[in-house]
Order: structure tokens, then sequence, then C-alpha cells
């Protein structure tokens, strides 16, 4: 029969538990979980520490990616154009003669605008005491009155320079080679006749011709490309005459690129 008293409240309890121990359990605990809780309030301070510790890591990083910029502005001059291999130097004195085909009377015999605009420039490059547009002309254009011309003076832009001292029988042997050269940058396909190169006794002189003269007669025309031509590197003189081409003895043409562009080529 039970000894229970009605509406008494009756503890569970255990005798063979000691209430001692128990508290003692409860308090472990706790620290426990104290600890527990201070280690990873402890890793995360780590890891947000270790986080911030990145940072200059990455704004370093980032300052490197101005590097490329520079190092594409390096490599610019790899742009520049390569100047087209059809284009041609111009030769110290090169200079387009005008158009102009008026006649002029001088020193006896008549030339053309051009030609007189090509002895002038001439004239310039030259710098000596030969007149090249007044006194020295001593043969002109359009005229057959020497048989020896062969028909070079029947047209326009030929002519013929004495390279005598004025007023004397004095070669001014020294100019000779300037004057060639001279004339040939100025436009002229031009050459030294020797004393006695034409004919028996023939006077020396220098016997040029304008490149590109819209006037100039066959046989002219013939003195700049034909088998013994400028362009070709010879003397000039018709080989049904005098043979074989002879070689130029100053050399070979001056090309300038506006005889280029009127089609003429060095033919060597």
């Amino acid at each position: 029969m039970s000894n229970h008293v009605p509406g008494q409240v009756v503890a569970l309890y255990n005798p063979a538990v000691p209430k001692r121990p128990l508290l003692t359990s409860w308090i472990l605990s706790a620290l426990l979980l104290t600890l527990l809780l201070l280690s990873c309030y402890t890793s995360v301070q780590v890891d947000v520490s270790r986080a911030v510790s990145f940072t200059p890591t990455l704004l370093s990083t980032a300052t490197q990616t101005l590097v490329p910029p520079t190092l594409t502005a390096t490599q610019t001059p790899t742009l520049t154009p390569i100047p087209s291999q059809t284009s041609t130097p111009e030769p110290l004195g090169c200079q387009k003669p005008p158009e102009d085909y008026t006649r002029v009377e001088v020193n006896g015999s008549t030339i053309n605008q051009r030609t007189m605009a090509m002895l002038a420039h001439a004239q310039e490059l030259y710098s000596g005491e030969l007149e090249l547009t007044g006194s020295a002309i001593t043969q002109g254009s359009y005229t057959d009155a020497l048989s020896a011309s062969f028909g070079t003076h029947s047209g326009g832009g030929a002519v013929d320079l004495s390279v005598l001292r004025q007023g004397t029988y004095t070669v001014l042997w020294n100019d000779l080679e300037p004057l060639i050269h001279t004339l040939r940058a100025a436009g002229f396909a031009a050459w030294v006749r020797d004393y006695g190169e034409l004919y028996p006794d023939s006077p020396i002189h220098i016997h040029a011709i304008a490149v590109g003269d819209q006037e100039l007669s066959p046989a002219a025309e013939e003195q700049l490309t034909g088998e013994a031509g400028y362009f070709r590197g010879y003397s000039g003189l018709p080989v049904d005459m005098y043979g074989p081409p002879a070689p130029d003895r100053y050399g070979g043409p001056i090309l300038c690129q506006w005889m280029i562009d009127l089609g003429y080529r060095d033919l060597r």
C-alpha cells in the first residue's frame, strides 16, 4: 500500500547519485564551453587580420596593370612606313625645266626658253667664267648650218658651247669635267667633242642635247636612247659614221625623277 499523500509534490531523487558531483560536472561543462567560444573568437580575429594583410598585395597587383601601355608605346617606331623601292634618290642639282618653247636669239643663235632655263640653271651650278647663256653659245637649235652635226641641231634642245676663255684660244681644261657634270644635272646629255674628233681639225667644244625637249630632231633623240646614246653610257656619236659605240668618258648618265616621269631610263 502506498504512503503517498494526495497533493504532496514528490521530488525525483536518486539516492545513488550524490548532489556534489553533479554540480562539479556542470561547472566543468561551462568552462569547456567558455574556452571553445574564446578559441572561435581568436580564430576569427586571426582570419580577419590575415585578410587585411592581403590587401596591399592586391593593390600592388592593380598598380602593375599600368605597365603594358608603356611597353606598347615603345613599339610605335616599328609602324613607320618603309620608303617605296621604286622611288629614285634625286642627284644634286636636279630641277625640272619649264615647258616653254618660245624661241629666243642668243649670241647669233636660236634656242627655246626651255633650253635657256636649263643653261641658266647649269650656270648657277657651275659658277665658272664661261657664260653659258651668252658668249659661250656657238651653235643653237633649229638649224642645218653645219653638216657635221648630222641633223642633231635641226630641231629644238640642241646647243654647242665653247670651252675657250673668252677672246683667247686657251682651253679651260680644269672646267671641262665640272661643266659636263653641271650640264647633265641641269638636264642635258652633254659630251666634250675633242680636237679632230668629228672631222679633221674640228674644234674642241661641248655638245649638249636637252633631255625631254618636245621639239628634238630624230637625230638628237637618237643621241639620247639610240644604240650609242647617252642613257646607254656612250658618246652619242652615230655608229654608221664613227663605228662601234664609244664609252662615255665622263661616266654614266645623271637620271632625275622628272626624266623618269617622261619615260627615260638608265639603259646600260
